[in-house]
């Protein structure tokens, strides 16, 4: 029987070792696809875990030295501090919202909207002319068209009788003052009176087409003087609906508020109980998270074939990056509403304390913002006629509480990490538009951790050339 070579021995070896090694990796790959697309469902309520130990691990700390160091209790006890710190303002803040928007459905009805609307009218000077006016002037106008495509001689007549019943009308208004009428464009009654007897007198001219010409003239002048300029009429008939107008608001109010309702409804069973137990994942999570940390972090360095230095300094930049980001977007938040709440109450708004926390609420929400408030409170002010205070707290929070967003949050990414301030409001925005409000946190994280790579390879260039480098410690 030959006898087998050592060399044949240790190649045949070698070979199955190397089969087996791709066969491992092989099934790695194919159970790791598996297990990501298992996880992937819960990476949100993963990763908020994360965050959360990540920004709460002094409370933590603090907790372990006050429980002597059992770890599972200290565990409980943060989560349920966490659930409490977060939680419980945000349910306040919804309870709250609820009862005012219960209490504002409540007293607005078509009484309360007619009152709103005439004291808008009465500050602004956007009332109509009485309806005897507005007819005539409607009548005067259908009438001027008509006569530039038919006969001249023929539409002429009705013409100026309607023109004479025009200036009788103007006339029993100004007759009983010698001021304007309040609903008029202009204040001056003998720039009426004026414009009364010239139209009057372009009526009564013979020549059938200087007559028209000289109608059209005065007319326009009158009716500029009753109503004002044609973006001033528009406005005038927006606020001063007939009862068919608010009919017709409340049906489509009443239709859009069913739809709402409905799609709601609609929308809150399908996400509601994804919600629920992305919750529920995210808080078993947290109290592991919480227990456990340190030896699950141990472990994936331990079979990680990155260098140990490398590991721990990447888990430092998610540690900084994440509690930076949240900083500032809380921050942010914080300022914004505080801001908000100033404009709020020397505007004279009533609820500044519930419209100041709404305001913090919606400012941590991407591309919304403290906007979604602060936009209908200056809509509110105009509609109860105090243009000035609409306008200047509409300035204020255009100038001084959305720019201060643009200002907080760089400068907190650019101080606690190494971001530089451009880079980081990129990084928050792109991140946003890319995986949406979990962007936020996402974005800077995946700009630091690609510069700390990037680091690390210059490194190992630096050891492969000979020349003397260490990792980061």
């Amino acid at each position: 029987m030959p006898r087998q070579e050592p060399g044949n021995s240790n190649f045949s070896f070698f070979m199955a070792r190397i089969i087996s090694f791709v066969l491992l990796v092989a099934i790695l790959v194919v159970m790791g696809a598996l297990f990501f697309e298992v996880m992937a469902g819960f990476f949100v309520p993963l990763f908020l875990a994360v965050l959360l130990v990540v920004v709460f691990r002094p409370v933590h700390q603090w907790i372990v030295v006050r429980s002597r160091g059992r770890e599972r209790l200290a565990a409980g006890l943060t989560t349920l501090a966490i659930l409490a710190i977060v939680m419980a303002p945000l349910l306040l803040v919804l309870v709250q919202a609820g009862f005012e928007a219960s209490s504002i459905a409540q007293h607005w009805n078509s009484a309360a909207i007619k009152d709103r609307l005439a004291a808008l009218r009465d500050k602004t000077g956007l009332a109509l002319p009485p309806p005897a006016i507005l007819d005539r002037l409607e009548r005067v106008e259908a009438l001027l068209d008509e006569c530039e495509t038919d006969h001249v001689d023929a539409c002429l007549p009705p013409l100026r009788r309607a023109v004479a019943d025009l200036c009788r009308a103007v006339d029993d208004e100004l007759n009983p003052s010698a001021h304007a009428p309040t609903w008029a464009a202009t204040n001056d009654a003998e720039r009426l009176a004026l414009d009364r007897d010239e139209l009057s007198a372009a009526a009564q001219m013979d020549d059938p087409n200087e007559c028209l010409a000289a109608v059209g003239r005065r007319f326009d002048a009158l009716r500029a003087d009753l109503l004002g300029s044609p973006w001033k009429v528009w406005l005038k008939r927006q606020v001063n609906p007939s009862e068919e107008q608010l009919a017709a608001w409340r049906t489509r109010a009443r239709e859009f508020a069913d739809s709402l309702a409905v799609g709601g409804a609609q929308y809150a069973g399908n996400v509601l109980p994804d919600l629920l137990i992305g919750v529920a994942v995210m808080i078993v999570a947290l109290y592991y998270f919480l227990a456990d940390g340190p030896a699950m972090i141990k472990s994936f360095m331990r079979l990680s074939p990155l260098d140990d230095r490398y590991e721990e300094q990447l888990l430092r930049e998610f540690s900084t990056v994440s509690r930076a980001v949240v900083v500032a977007t809380l921050l942010s938040a914080v300022v914004q509403g505080l801001l908000a709440g100033v404009g709020y109450l020397f505007a004279g708004l009533g609820s500044v304390a519930l419209l100041t926390m709404l305001t913090m609420l919606f400012s941590l929400v991407p591309f919304v913002g403290g906007t979604a408030v602060w936009v209908p409170c200056c809509l509110w002010l105009f509609l109860e006629g105090r243009i000035p205070a609409a306008v200047l707290l509409a300035l204020y929070c255009i100038i001084v509480v959305s720019m201060s967003d643009n200002v907080i949050k760089p400068l907190v990414l650019q101080g606690q990490s190494n971001l530089h301030p451009l880079l980081a409001l990129l990084s928050v925005l792109g991140g946003v538009k890319a995986l949406g409000p979990i962007g936020v946190v996402v974005g800077p994280m995946v700009v630091a951790f690609l510069q700390a790579l990037l680091k690390m390879v210059q490194i190992e260039l630096d050891h492969l050339s000979g020349t003397k480098a260490e990792p980061p410690g």
